[in-house]
This record gives structure tokens, C-alpha cells and sequence, in this order.
């Protein structure tokens, strides 16, 4: 499906811009509740992980030298709930943004099949969110958290490009799809090596839901990108860029 036949779609979709601008009003009063109460409750809940750093050590008092790893803490996370309460509070703000004071510029993107607001969002709240992902299964030194951050966040805004560069192509360009599932996948390459690690460390055989708790929170954070998928291939509703939206 090229830009031309989307656009036109578009234009006569049952889903009115009027009806966007009420849901995600609605919506961002939904993720606003529940990023206070989140944050109400995270204050009470007792989390601290110690992040590290992990920097070479030199030992020339030995003939020949050693070198090793010299494990220091940097800094100890705290208050888990206001950290997950980010989630839905950077949600809600975004909503509120598209329902109000850039809802002409949200409607004119739009009609051009494109929404860099939900990107620029997804950026933050996702990279978060994997960041803790990757906390939980045992990854704790920092710099590889940075890392994870980075690789998420370009994985967004590769979807970002996938919208802008489509705008005016007669034939979908995947590229951008693509190198974001490479940037976007070797976080959960790694978060599921550092999980796998830790169930053997326990000297069990743990049962298949195990490990079908990993992928249930893979699938789920990645759903964003089927639904890209059935939008550009143009299956069914998701013909409509609109009801993907």
C-alpha cells in the first residue's frame, strides 16, 4: 500500500479527529490516576538495588601484572513504585499534549500517517521500563544499563523514521523496521541470557512457565511493532492508519 492509497483511507475513515482528540483525553486521565496512585503506593514500598561499575583494576605489584575487575557501587536505586509510576505519568502528559496544545499539529501528522509524539514518548517511557526489565534479571552494571537505554530509545525512533521517510514512498521502505528490530532486540538478547543465568544458578529445573514469563513481557512490550506491521501491510482494519492509532 503506497502513501497515496493511505492517505486516501485516511481521509475516509469512520474514526474522527474529534474522536481521537476524546480518547486520548480519556486516556490520559486514565494514566494520570494511575501514575498517582502508583507513585502514593511506590513511596511505601522498601526496593534498593545497588548499581555498579565495573572498571579494570591494575595490579603491578605482581611479576607479570594482573588485571581484573574491580566492582564498585555507583549509586543504590530506590523507591521502585515511583519509578514504574513514571510510565503512565510521561503517558498521560503525552496524551494530554495531543488533546490540547499540539492537537492541530497531532491531526496534520495524521493525515500524513504518521504520530511523532507517540515516538517521542515511547522513547522515554519504554527505555525506562526495559531498564528495570533488565535490572530484575541481574544486569547491574550501569554502563550496560546506559546501553540498553540507548538501544531501546533508537529502536524507537527508527519506528519514527519508519512514519517519516513512508510519507511519500509508492512502495514501503522497511529499513528503518528493520534496523530497529536489531537495535531493539539485542537488549532482550542479553536480559534473557542474564535470566536464563540465574535460574541455573539456583541448581533446579523450574517448570515451563518460567521461562513463559519472559516472553509473555517480550511479546507485550513489543506489540507496538505488529501493530506497525499490520499498518503498512495494510491487513484488514489496520488499513485504516487511524484504528492502528
Amino acid at each position: 500500500m503506497n502513501y497515496k492509497e493511505r492517505q486516501e483511507i485516511i481521509a475516509k475513515s469512520p474514526i474522527s479527529f474529534g474522536y481521537l482528540k476524546r480518547f486520548n483525553l480519556a486516556a490520559g486521565i486514565l494514566h494520570l490516576m494511575q501514575g498517582i496512585l502508583m507513585l502514593s503506593l511506590g513511596v511505601l514500598l522498601e526496593w534498593n538495588q545497588p548499581i555498579y561499575t565495573f572498571y579494570l583494576k591494575f595490579d603491578i605489584s605482581r611479576t607479570p601484572f594482573q588485571v581484573f575487575p574491580n566492582p564498585q557501587i555507583l549509586f543504590t536505586a530506590s523507591y521502585l513504585g515511583v519509578m514504574v509510576a513514571s510510565f503512565p505519568l510521561i503517558s498521560a502528559l503525552a496524551h494530554f499534549l495531543i488533546a490540547y496544545p499540539k492537537n492541530k499539529d497531532y491531526v496534520e501528522n495524521l493525515k500524513k500517517g504518521m504520530n511523532p509524539y507517540r515516538w517521542y514518548e515511547y522513547t522515554f517511557s519504554s527505555s525506562i521500563m526495559i531498564v528495570l526489565i533488565a535490572t530484575f534479571v541481574g544486569v547491574w552494571d550501569f554502563w550496560s544499563l546506559v546501553m540498553i537505554f540507548v538501544l531501546n530509545a533508537m529502536m524507537i525512533m527508527f519506528g519514527y523514521l519508519m512514519e517519516l521517510i513512508n510519507q511519500r514512498t509508492e512502495k514501503t521502505t522497511w529499513s528503518p523496521f528493520i534496523l530497529g528490530c536489531v537495535s531493539g532486540g539485542i537488549p532482550w538478547i542479553v536480559m534473557f541470557a542474564y535470566f536464563v543465568a540465574a535460574i541455573m544458578s539456583t541448581g533446579t529445573n523450574p517448570p515451563a512457565f518460567v521461562y513463559s514469563i519472559f516472553f509473555i513481557y517480550f511479546i507485550v512490550f513489543n506489540i507496538f511493532a505488529l501493530n506497525m506491521v499490520l499498518q503498512y501491510k495494510g491487513v484488514g482494519r489496520w488499513k485504516d492508519y487511524l484504528y492502528g492509532e
